[in-house]
């Protein structure tokens, strides 16, 4: 039954699926003449039938909306933690985060919207090349719609079969989906502070670079796992070879409209005009962690800048140099014991540190306070970020593994189908 024809109500189910529910395969070719059964309610279906009875949420959409909706939080989060952020800087973050926002709104409501129109500009692939069902080429069990937002549905007689993987489908689909939203966070985070200590050009380089990067290596292990895996499978090569080949050119290329900040990838992993290197693009990850270190060590320093300055809390301002904590505190001050953001109101205007400063830097304990939370934000955003480095790899194992339960549940299905006999109309 490997090669049945199809009659309309079949199920189908769809990698990028995003509820645990068959849909049915229903005509949508303008002249229908060949039915299966007497009754000729169904009719058998062919190339350019390519619609289900009812939509299906989407993988599509919904990434994207998560993905502009992180990304617009993580640039929020990048500028609260931003130390003396500029007023226009922060303006046109906002901008951003706001229309990043407002673009994850958009996609929200193309969830269950987007589905009739993609499959109608998709193609059948592996379809019979001899039998016709008026002037069309007709679709058998072995035929897969490649829909133009991505996904593959194929026809499912078993309802079973197809709940099932369906299901599995589903779930696969929103562990890839938190993993590019946790990306984009991250990305959008990261993105800020790097402007903030690269400039926007280095840190637009970085983008672009971290993009082909990533886009190089994610699709090299797409051809790792679509060369290994389930090589008994034919559905399987199938739709690597004829349905959906690996392509070097990226997604985003082909249709820009469709970028999402996901594809941005884990932010600061590329360091671009660090120290003073003029060189365009390259990978240093020596330089990230270096900076994470840096990070601790202010974080270290302004707690203990903070504990130090509590201690003064109980002395009479005017008496504060003269106490040990005081001239503690003015040691610590110039043997560069504590972030220097942290103490300038301890300094007259010629840089040099007066002990008789000290009630102002009491006074900043505050400021000083907020600038260590800010220190352990941006090392939390650059930690997760190095880390979020290999979520796009684990994003694209997820996308194959649907594509892989897809053709298994092709598989478990081949034995059923449908008989057809030519009969005459009456």
């Amino acid at each position: 039954m490997g090669t049945s024809y199809i009659p309309k109500d079949v199920y189908t189910i769809c990698t990028f699926q995003q509820d645990a529910e068959p849909r049915q395969l229903i005509p949508t070719r303008s002249s229908i003449t060949v039915f299966y059964g007497a009754d000729r309610t169904r009719p058998l279906l062919t190339v350019e039938d390519r619609n289900i009875n009812r939509e299906f949420p989407c993988k599509s959409p919904k990434n994207a909306m998560w993905s502009f909706l992180c990304f617009g939080a993580g640039l929020l989060a990048g500028i609260a933690l931003l130390s003396n952020p500029i007023g226009w800087a922060v303006a046109l973050g906002i901008g951003v985060a706001t229309l990043s926002i407002a673009a994850g709104v958009y996609e929200a409501t193309q969830i269950k919207h987007k589905c009739s129109g993609s499959l109608g500009a998709g193609n059948w692939k592996i379809q019979h090349d001899s039998v016709r069902f008026d002037t069309y080429k007709s679709i058998t069990h072995n035929s897969m719609l490649l829909c133009d937002a991505g996904g593959i549905l194929t026809p499912i007689f078993s309802y079973s079969v197809a709940r099932k993987n369906a299901a599995l489908i589903k779930s696969n689909n929103n562990k890839e989906i938190f993993v590019n939203a946790a990306a984009s966070f991250f990305g959008g985070a990261g993105a800020v502070i790097s402007v903030a200590e690269m400039g926007f050009i280095a840190t637009a380089k970085w983008a672009a670079a971290t993009m082909a990067f990533m886009h190089i290596g994610t699709t090299a292990e797409k051809e790792i796992i679509r060369s290994t895996a389930m090589e008994e499978n034919l559905h399987y090569q199938n739709m690597n070879e004829q349905v959906d080949p690996n392509s070097l050119i990226p997604g985003y290329i082909k249709d820009p409209t469709a970028t999402t900040p996901g594809d941005l990838s884990s932010p600061d992993i590329f360091n671009v005009g660090r120290d003073g290197v003029s060189a365009p693009y390259f990978i240093n990850p020596f330089w990230y962690i270096r900076d994470i270190k840096g990070n601790i060590i202010q974080i270290q320093q302004g707690t203990q800048l903070a504990k130090d300055l509590n201690a003064l809390k109980n002395i009479d301002s005017r008496k504060i140099w003269q106490t040990a904590e005081g001239k503690q505190i003015v040691e610590n001050i110039r043997s560069g014991k504590y972030p220097s953001s942290m103490v300038s109101a301890s300094r007259d205007g010629t840089g040099t540190v007066r002990p008789r400063n000290l009630p102002l830097l009491e006074k900043a304990l505050p400021e000083v306070k907020k600038q260590n939370i800010r220190n352990i934000g941006q090392a939390g955003v650059k930690g997760s970020g190095f880390i979020a480095f290999v979520f796009p790899f684990v994003a694209t194992y997820f996308s194959e593994k649907s594509r892989q339960i897809l053709a298994n549940a092709m598989a478990e299905d081949a034995d059923n189908g449908v008989k057809i006999i030519a009969v005459d109309a009456p």
